[in-house]
């Protein structure tokens, strides 16, 4: 029997891909701020919970990886001028997973 251990992985990172082109046209597109950043809430999901998935056995790497992605973000956000809508949901996200991980959530 064959072991196709790496098909799921493969399928996770594919997912993120599509996510992440969508993504790319939503951001560019001439939709309102409030909008955008309501989407936002879903990539920065999925970011932070493949960053749990992929280091589950050393959540210490999880968290700072998720830190830096977050303190990133913020920085680019705070660099390129962006509305606050984007700071709240980048913010709200990160900390409700991170609140979620710390209190034995699994996903």
């Amino acid at each position: 029997m064959r072991n196709f251990s790496w098909l799921p992985p493969l399928m996770h990172g594919l997912f993120v891909i599509v996510i992440g082109i969508i993504s790319l046209f939503v951001f560019r597109s001439k939709l309102k701020t409030l909008l955008k950043s309501i989407y936002m809430t879903v990539p920065l999901a999925v970011v932070f919970v493949s960053l749990g998935m992929f280091f589950y056995r050393w959540p210490i790497i999880a968290y700072l990886l998720g830190g830096l992605t977050t303190f990133g973000l913020l920085y680019y956000f705070y660099h390129t001028k962006k509305p606050w809508l984007y700071y709240y949901t980048l913010i709200l996200v990160s900390l409700t997973l991170s609140i979620f991980s710390l209190m034995g959530g699994e996903i």
